[in-house]
């Protein structure tokens, strides 16, 4: 654990990583000379160049071709002499029947530092069909252009017992992102204002061309949902399958993304009870009761109520994760509640070890200027205090965390990049796509995914009891793994939606 002080770590990109007049706090001004003027024109997707490089030692397969596209590193102006790399590594296949891709999610996932392990958990007759592609979005891992030179974001220093004044902690951290933010974005002119997914969608487009491929496979984890709807909306004639996993709100806003967070948190902890013993809700709770007055010391540092209950939110994101938070909540639960002692506080302290650490992610700027390029709204910093306030009261201290992101556009202009589509027309593919939801899912509700599922023309959901966020193949359910994977290898829609029953993740 790392525990020396009871300041707040980052809770993650995906809380992530939702509306509101746009206000700027004064300290974070200079940041609106930094807007980026819009132009008419759009480029095609042809307006790009594939180059083939050596892959670096270590690459597996041994097949595996690496390159670099080339592409303008504003699609706005593509004629301007401007370009950007994007790396990109391919998998071939032995039939050749196209391309499968995927993006992991953040904003700011890198796809080439996790294809090898995606591309080994994909059933072998989709491997066998398609050729696999992985590829980091520009800006991210060893793509092009990168944001450098900038300080650490400031993150509140919360106490670790007692009353928290949300509507003056949160306002304060606002300014003060709002200063680092702008400090940032202003040093990275060439790099910043062109990292939103209205880029993305059309390097992906120009992917696909170079690489000669008449359409996309493309299963779309988290934020990749997002990528999925532009793309839809912008080349619906370049996608032959999609898988929806985890998805956003197709309307989203900074705001509704933060103000609903916590909602998602206190769902998929009644859902992780539903299967785990219903006892552990009750348990949690009282722990976190009792971690409001008092801390535990431990040799690692104080076991705050930030720190136990952020690390519980964050493991339950993956359900393989829920042997260790059972043994976790019970552990500190017998340290704090039923019979504190020096032995029960070290036990806890272990327990609390073995969950993930909730440290924060490499690419927190990278969240930033990609979600708020397609996120315009820019909620002052007193919405900030107020709605912090509103869920601590609502659904107790520890779950105002659920809405940091509602700072995490401060300090930026608001329309440096042309926003994601927001509208309600429909969406018609040639094959609909699968909709794959998991009914506690933390960082994107289920509720998200049905309003994005409505907007996809015949579209099928696969429901998922658990809290588990990206399902497919991140579980051992059959009734999840199985229809998709038909899906991606004949285009075959499950006749109708789906309800999958719990199927616990063997114990390594």
């Amino acid at each position: 654990m790392h525990r020396s002080s009871p300041t707040v770590i980052g809770v993650g990109a995906a809380v992530i990583l939702a509306s509101g007049l746009i206000q700027v706090p004064a300290a974070a001004a200079p940041a609106q000379d930094l807007v980026v003027p819009q132009q008419e024109s759009v480029a095609p997707a042809q307006d790009a160049a594939i180059t083939y490089v050596d892959c670096p030692e270590g690459v597996e397969p041994a097949r595996t071709k690496c390159a670099e596209l080339t592409v303008p590193l504003d699609w706005q102006t593509p004629d301007d002499g401007r370009t950007t790399q994007i790396a990109l590594r391919v998998i071939p296949s032995p039939r050749g029947a196209g391309g499968f891709t995927f993006n992991p999610g953040g904003p700011g996932g890198a796809g080439i530092e996790i294809g090898e392990y995606v591309y080994k958990d994909l059933p072998q007759q989709v491997r066998d069909r398609f050729d696999f592609v992985m590829w980091d979005p520009r800006g991210v891992g060893l793509s092009g252009p990168k944001v450098t030179g900038c300080a650490n974001r400031p993150f509140p220093d919360l106490p670790p017992t007692g009353a928290v004044e949300w509507e003056t902690v949160w306002p304060d951290w606002a300014v003060a992102m709002g200063q680092a933010q702008s400090d940032c974005f202003a040093k990275n002119p060439d790099s910043a204002p062109y990292l939103g997914t209205w880029q993305v969608v059309r390097d992906m487009e120009a992917m696909r061309v170079a690489l000669g491929y008449p359409k996309w496979n493309f299963w779309a984890m988290s934020y990749g949902t997002r990528i999925a709807y532009t793309y839809a909306k912008t080349f619906p004639e370049s996608l032959r399958t999609v898988i929806v996993d985890g998805s956003l709100w197709p309307q989203e806003s900074v705001y509704r993304l933060s103000s609903q967070q916590a909602m998602a948190w206190q769902t998929a902890l009644q859902v992780y009870s539903s299967v785990m013993g219903r006892a552990q809700t009750r348990k949690f709770e009282q722990i976190l009761e009792v971690l409001d007055d008092t801390y535990i010391e431990t040799p690692d540092g104080p076991l705050t109520r930030w720190y136990a209950s952020q690390t519980v939110f964050e493991a339950l994101g993956s359900q393989r994760n829920y042997s260790d938070i059972r043994r976790s909540i019970n552990a500190v639960y017998d340290a704090v509640v039923r019979k504190p002692s020096s032995g029960t506080r070290k036990a806890a302290a272990r327990a609390v070890e073995a969950l993930d650490d909730p440290a924060p992610a490499p690419w927190e700027y990278l969240f930033s200027f990609i979600n708020c390029a397609d996120l315009h709204d820019r909620p002052s910093p007193e919405m900030a205090g107020r709605l912090a306030a509103s869920v601590a009261r609502d659904y107790g201290t520890t779950f105002a965390l659920a809405t940091m992101n509602v700072v995490s556009c401060q300090g930026l202009p608001a329309d440096y990049s042309p926003p994601v589509p927001s509208d309600w027309s429909t969406i018609d593919l040639a094959t609909p796509p699968v909709v794959v939801l998991s009914l506690g899912d933390k960082n994107t509700p289920w509720l998200w995914g049905k309003i994005m599922a409505n907007q996809y023309a015949g579209s099928r959901i696969i429901n998922y009891n658990s809290s588990q966020h990206v399902t497919y193949l991140s579980t051992p359910s059959t009734c999840v793994n199985d229809p998709v994977t038909r899906y991606i290898v004949r285009r075959q829609l499950p006749p109708a939606n789906v309800f999958c029953s719990f199927v616990p993740t063997p114990v390594e």
